[in-house]
């Protein structure tokens, strides 16, 4: 009640604030800014944008502008504290107002409304304000009759190749946008196939209304008259004709404030190596660029070799240059130069962070020097050191809170190809941007319940199929757990299935990751994003174990003291995104996971012989990037009754299956400050031989399973970086079903059981 309080005061005094006091006796405050289309509907928000003045932000309610509050606290000069801090007035232009009402109606006539007509209408109103509106009467829309193009020869050819890539049809309505796509797709495939000197500008269109078919009709003709060029005082076409690439160089020591050639030069693989001190081998050098002498010009493969070279993170500045031949036989040459300007080959990094995992509050930090030109192949050899202190209750006592204290070191090396026993050159195309890693860590946690350390390593493959698709294959993923201590009073508190997940372990697996993202541009209106990983374990271990462990009659196996584990697990996660303008957006989001023990994922329980996973690879549900009205762990186990409602003391939950579903709708609240709506739903259960009557997977209680939250998101996006505050709050819980109190918004209490997520990023 204070807190509600002392808000209403705030934003009471906020509202009170006179907003008018910087304001002209003359001038006006421009207070309201609106677009009313006549014949019905709702302008759009690129219509919205082309206004030239808006009117001071509101917060929520119309009445309501912080900015202008806080800026009439100041004294209005720009160096007071207040009046920076605020945003200043917006006063009413009549200018901007008409140039503003000329543009809507471009902005409609390039929409296909001919006949469209808009008129501002400005009201002035006590005290100093303005109102704008803008009434826009759009006419009929114009449909497309027919598209003709007028092209040479040779780039007709390309154009009718391709014809089906063409987004621009018969029967559409007109639209300046999808005609601007249609020159820029032309552009693209004509560039793409050696026509280097091609503009976007040398495709002219006509559009004629004058239609005998039908009212409202109008015909598209695209012309090329080819390249322009200058001859005396007139302007001359010339045919274009596609260019060949000759000669290929690169220096990579270039120094933009030298005019200085470079002193030495070698040759590889017909590639010209210019130089004054070479770092690096040829081949990492040439590896990256994706054309050869003789190729045709082809504007694809010259991004794809930008792109290369940006992934390598060795070069500050790629620059590419090229230079125009013409021989006697009429061909046309391009000479190419790669300038590289290579970043220091050391450096050292930190970083601190302060955390808030489901309501426990720690600090980290970490400190890591990277050498980016280990082997002069462009391999960057890191190592990092990362410590971590985190306060929270234990499950003896949730009403104290205990030190979690956290170290581990990282090594690794990156390589920019594949590291294999022979010579991978060629072996895969240089568009895939071939990379591999290899990794070895140690971590030790120390928890008043438990003390573990784990060890482990990690040999990785990753290359990029397509520009939206990657893959990455750990070929071997090795880990060893062990706990040196672990409170009786905390594994009494567990069940059979809980205290063998804390038994030491020893994992070695490969997996397969493939990731499909298929946003193009920032302003692209529907995409959407899949991801899946398969992972197999227990190979190697079963080998070494029957060879040099020890395996019991019920299959049962150590190996170097820790149980060796069998199993196969798959996660999926599918994201779709709509973008109906700029600054708005829908995600909807189906995840789930699976993981099946087998073989010698054996373990002798109170009453059988169980078959069960490691500890690390059970799923959870809850926490910021996923179920956020509960925190990790504590929710899930079917109709298991998890969470408790009435006092801080909660258990924990783990399973072998997994399904959950997000929507959120993202909103611009006040500048840099965004805004979030979201509803998820799921569950965790077990399978396989552990569950219990209330923790079993049935399909047919799928919906009777599903936990629900919602709730509200705060965003300050920095470009750089996004702070995020998600507050969740449960609306139903399973594991109340029984009893009938499951939808817990009505039958439990509401504000003490949110729960507060603090998190870098947006969750998905």
């Amino acid at each position: 009640m204070k807190r509600l309080i002392i808000w209403s005061l705030l934003l009471a005094s906020l509202a009170g604030c006179k907003y008018s006091r910087y304001v002209p006796d003359d001038r006006y405050l421009l207070w309201r800014s609106e677009i009313i289309l006549e014949d019905g509907g709702r302008a759009d928000a690129l219509a919205e944008g082309i206004i030239r003045q808006k009117p001071n932000r509101k917060f929520i309610l119309p009445r309501l502008r912080p900015g202008l509050a806080i800026h009439s606290w100041g004294t209005g000069a720009e160096k007071n504290f207040w009046s920076r801090l605020g945003q200043a007035p917006v006063i009413f232009d009549q200018a901007k107002a008409e140039r503003s009402a000329e543009l809507l109606q471009l902005y409609y006539f390039n929409k296909g409304y001919f006949q469209a007509r808009v008129k501002e209408e400005i009201e002035f109103r006590s005290p100093q304000k303005a109102m704008v509106k803008y009434r826009v009467v759009r006419g009929p829309r114009y449909r497309i009759d027919s598209i003709k193009y007028d092209l040479v020869p040779a780039l007709e050819r390309l154009r009718l190749a391709s014809v089906d890539e063409s987004e621009l049809k018969e029967g559409q309505y007109y639209d300046l946008e999808k005609l601007d796509q249609e020159r820029s797709r032309l552009k693209r495939l004509f560039r793409d196939n050696g026509y280097f000197d091609f503009s976007e500008s040398y495709i002219s269109f006509d559009a004629d209304t004058n239609n005998r078919n039908g009212l409202h009709r109008v015909n598209i003709k695209m012309v090329v008259r080819g390249i322009p060029e200058r001859a005396g005082d007139s302007i001359v076409y010339r045919m274009p004709k596609p260019y060949f690439i000759r000669n290929i160089s690169v220096i990579p020591d270039f120094n933009f404030q030298s005019s200085l050639a470079p002193s030495d030069s070698i040759s590889f693989q017909k590639y010209l190596i210019k130089y004054d001190s070479l770092a690096y081998k040829p081949r990492y050098l040439t590896d990256a660029i994706h054309f050869s002498q003789g190729d045709l010009f082809r504007q694809s493969v010259i991004n794809e070799t930008y792109s290369h070279y940006s992934s390598y993170n060795a070069f500050n500045v790629t620059e590419i240059n090229y230079r125009t031949i013409k021989n006697d036989t009429g061909r046309s040459y391009l000479d190419i130069e790669i300038r590289l300007v290579p970043q220091d080959k050391r450096s050292f990094n930190t970083e601190m962070e302060v955390t808030n995992t489901s309501g426990n509050y720690g600090i980290s930090g970490s400190v890591g020097i990277i050498n980016r030109n280990l082997f002069k192949g462009g391999e960057a050899l890191s190592f990092k050191i990362n410590s971590g202190l985190e306060y929270q209750p234990t499950l003896a006592n949730t009403e104290n809170l205990s030190r979690t204290f956290e170290l581990g070191a990282e090594v690794r090396i990156d390589f920019p190809r594949f590291v294999l026993p022979f010579n991978t050159l060629n072996l895969v195309p240089k568009r895939m941007q071939p990379r591999s890693s290899v990794s070895l860590y140690a971590n030790r946690t120390a928890r008043i319940e438990f003390d573990r350390e784990t060890f482990g390593g990690r040999l990785s493959y990753q290359w990029n199929e397509s520009a939206f698709k990657t893959h990455q294959v750990d070929l071997l993923n090795l880990s060893f757990s062990r706990l040196d201590s672990i409170d009786d009073y905390f594994i009494s508190q567990l069940d059979p299935i809980q205290i063998l997940a804390f038994n030491s372990e020893f994992i070695s697996s490969s997996s397969w990751k493939y990731t499909y993202n298929g946003q193009q541009s920032v302003s692209q209106e529907y995409y959407d994003f899949f991801s899946s990983e398969v992972e197999i374990a227990g190979s190697l271990q079963s080998i070494l174990a029957n060879n040099f462990g020890k395996v019991n009659d019920a299959g049962t196996s150590r190996l170097f003291g820790a149980p060796v584990y069998q199993f196969a697990r798959i996660n999926l996660d599918y994201r779709y995104y709509i973008h109906p303008s700029p600054e708005q957006l829908y995600v909807f989001r189906l995840s789930g996971g699976y993981i099946h023990p087998y073989g010698l994922s054996q373990f002798e329980g109170a009453n059988r012989t169980l078959r069960l996973p490691p500890f690390s690879r059970f799923f959870f549900i809850g926490g910021t990037n996923d179920l956020r009205a509960w925190p990790a762990y504590r929710a899930g186990g079917g109709q298991e009754q998890v969470s408790s409602y009435t006092d801080t003391s909660s258990n924990f939950a783990i399973g072998t299956f997994k399904l959950l579903s997000n929507i959120e709708y993202r909103f611009p609240m006040y500048g840099s400050l965004k805004g979030a709506v979201f509803l998820d739903a799921g569950n965790i259960w077990l399978t396989g031989g552990l569950e219990s009557e209330q923790s079993k997977f049935e399909l047919r209680n799928l919906a009777r399973d599903l936990y629900l939250g919602s709730g509200l998101g705060f965003r300050l996006d920095l470009d750089f970086f996004v702070i995020r505050l998600d507050i969740g709050l449960r609306l139903r819980d399973p594991g109340y079903y029984s009893s009938r109190e499951e939808w817990v918004i009505a039958t439990k209490p509401v504000f003490n059981n949110l729960t507060y997520n603090i998190a870098l990023g947006y969750p998905f």
